[in-house]
Formats: C-alpha cells, structure tokens, sequence
C-alpha cells in the first residue's frame, strides 16, 4: 500500500468512525435525515415510521415532518392532529403552517386554509409557493363562502328576555324581604330623650 492509499483509508476510517458516533449519540437527527429521503422518494409509509420514532424523543420538527407523511399518505384528519401538536410546540415555524394550510386546503376548509397561509406568510414572506396557495384559498373561499352563522331564533330572544325579567323581579323580592326584616330587627323610637 502506498502512503496516498494509507491517507485516505485513515480518512475514510475517521469519517465511518463519526458517522458511528452520530448515529449513538445523536439517532433523531439521522432518522429525521433519512425520513426526509423517503419523503423524497414517495415512501411516504416508511418515512412515516420513522418520523413516529423521532415523535417519541419530542420536538416540532419530528411532529411536523410526521405530519407532512401523513398528509401525502392522505390521511389528513391524522396529519392535521399531528401539525396541531407541532404548532403546539413551536408556533411560530412558517413551514408547519404551511404546511397545515396544505391540510385544511384538501380538506376544503378554506377558511382554515387562508389563515394558515397568512400565518406561514408572517413567519416568511418570501415564500412564494405559499403566495400562491393564499390565492387559490382565497379565490375557493370566495366561490364556496362558509355558512352565515345563525341568528338566535325569536323564541329564544323571547325566552331570554322573560328569564332577564324573573331575575330582576326575584331580586326585587328579596330586596323588599331583606328590608322587612331589617326593619323588623329596629328597636322601637321611644317618645323621652333619656
């Protein structure tokens, strides 16, 4: 062997021995690493696995990017629980907001849509892929308004309006009971001044 081959198998030997340290002391970082691959890759199931691992030991990073397979998998009512516990952890992450408005957007709650898209702009207003999805939020939440909340029908205002006025009046009852009694309780004004 030469001494250039020498070099570079202690090199080589170097760099195997701190991927190995990485991997024991740091095992989140590569699983997250490696979970981002099979993103990438369209294993969305796998990746899925080991994101839920890297769940364990914490961190909105691990909750996001569970969330975000989830999503691709279709499984939108798991991944929009998994963005809220990301959110929980770190509520001012562009991406998770992004990312939860991707949610909400096939979900066709657009409401929900554009204001995690607003979010996600506040968090990085540079992000031009989220400027186009506001839009289309926008414009489907103009073609599909949500329903106008319902105005409390007469009777109820009729009902309120009585229960108003029987408390009233049980006050003034006790009210008057309560100076009855106090009146009651005086002793009697005598006529002398001793």
């Amino acid at each position: 062997m030469t001494r250039k081959q020498k070099i570079l198998l202690i090199i080589l030997a170097v760099l195997l021995l701190l991927l190995i340290l990485e991997l024991g002391f740091r095992p989140q970082v590569f699983r997250n690493s490696l979970g981002r691959e099979l993103l990438n890759l369209k294993r969305y199931e796998n990746a899925e696995k080991l994101f839920a691992r890297n769940q364990e030991d914490g961190g909105a990073v691990a909750a996001g990017n569970l969330a975000k397979s989830r999503y691709k998998q279709g499984n939108f009512a798991e991944a929009e629980a998994a963005s809220e516990e990301a959110l929980t952890k770190d509520s001012d992450a562009a991406a998770l907001h992004y990312d939860r408005g991707n949610i909400a957007y096939q979900k066709e709650d657009y409401e929900a849509a554009v204001k995690s898209y607003e979010q996600a702009l506040l968090g990085d207003p540079t992000d031009e892929d989220c400027k186009a999805n506001l839009e289309l939020a926008l414009k489907k939440l103009d073609e599909n308004p949500p329903p106008p909340e319902s105005e409390p029908e007469p009777e109820d205002e009729q009902r309120d309006e009585e229960e108003v006025r029987n408390i009233l009046e049980a006050l003034d009852n006790l009210e008057a009971r309560d100076r009855k009694n106090q009146n009651d309780k005086t002793p009697p004004k005598t006529q002398n001044w001793w």
